[in-house]
Parts: structure tokens; sequence; C-alpha cells
């Protein structure tokens, strides 16, 4: 009988069965989150505290390119179905997406550098960029753009703030599973 060494793990440019299931999960997480925490705040963007914590914790949890997108896509396409989402089923998917698309966006360019700087940043750039979407769709059905940016000075002021303090949120999360050993663990289940 011979011993069998394993094999070197590749690193697939695709998701697995497995990573697939877990973004999944968390893109149930955000539909839920965002229909159970509705918090009375009254400020534009608070949702983002939650939304970028979580979109940043499965972007680490399953490290690939485009891990943020899948969880926001997967998550706008449950708030339609459920019915849960903003303004209606376009709003809903185009602005989910752009969030996950903000966060790969910044995490792909300064993933190098790490950290909770970087992280409160991609967190940032997702929240805007839901609100950018919702300020395109303003403008294509025909708001005239001197109310729309107007009338978004002070949502983009907010937008950014909770969306930084959201992508920190996901680095202390982060780091607090990787103290406790999380990402040990799942390199062993894989």
């Amino acid at each position: 009988m011979s011993s069998v060494s394993p094999q070197p793990r590749v690193s697939r440019p695709y998701f697995s069965t497995f990573e697939l299931l877990v973004l999944g999960m968390f893109a149930a997480v955000v539909a839920v989150a965002n229909l159970a925490l509705r918090l009375p705040v009254k400020m534009p963007g608070h949702s983002g505290v939650v939304w970028m914590a979580l979109l940043i914790t499965a972007s680490a949890v399953v490290p690939k390119r485009g891990a943020a997108t899948v969880v926001a896509s997967l998550s706008a396409f449950i708030a339609v179905l459920l019915g849960i989402g903003d303004k209606g089923a376009l709003d809903t998917a185009l602005s989910y997406t752009a969030a996950g698309v903000g966060v790969d966006a910044v995490l792909i360019v300064l993933r190098r550098a790490g950290g909770p700087a970087v992280c409160a940043v991609a967190g940032a750039a997702g929240n805007l960029a839901k609100l950018a979407v919702k300020t395109l769709l303003d403008l294509w059905i025909g708001i005239p753009a001197g109310f729309v940016v107007a009338g978004r000075l002070i949502p983009a002021l907010t937008h950014a703030i909770f969306g930084l303090v959201g992508g920190y949120l996901g680095f202390l999360v982060v780091a607090a599973l990787r103290r406790a050993g999380f990402f040990t663990y799942l390199a062993e289940k894989r």
C-alpha cells in the first residue's frame, strides 16, 4: 500500500458549489436584514451599515473576485421575488447589484493593502454606488437634473458615512472570525 500525497490546491477562477452555497446564505441574510432591520433612523443610507458589513464579510469568507457582486445580485433576486425591495423590481435589482460591484471594485484594486481603511472605503463605495444607481434612475424617468442633484447632496454624505461604518464593521467581523479560527476550520472543510 503506497501513500498518496494530496493534490495541491488549485485556485479556480470560478466559484465552487460550496462557495456558491455560502454566498447564497449571505444573500439570504442581506435580504432578511433589509426586511427585519428597518431601523427608524430616517436617514438615507442607514441600511448600508448592515449591508456593507455583510458584503465585506462575504468577500472575506469567499476570497474570489466578484463575491460581493454575487451576494448582492442574489439578494436582489430574493428581494424582488419577495417584494421587499425599494421602489420596484428594476430599482431593486440594479441598486443592489451596484452595491456589490462597488465593494468588489475597491477590494480588487486595493486588496493588497488590506486593513480597516480598505474595508471602510469599500463599504462607502458600495453604498454610494447604490445611491448613484437610484440617482440615474431618477434622471431616467425625467426628474430635472437640478432637483435630483440638489436633493442628493445630503444623502450622498450620509451614504458615505454609513458605508464607511459598515465597511469597518465588516472588517471587525472578519477579524473576529479570524481570531476564532473560522478560516482555518473552513479551509479544512473545503
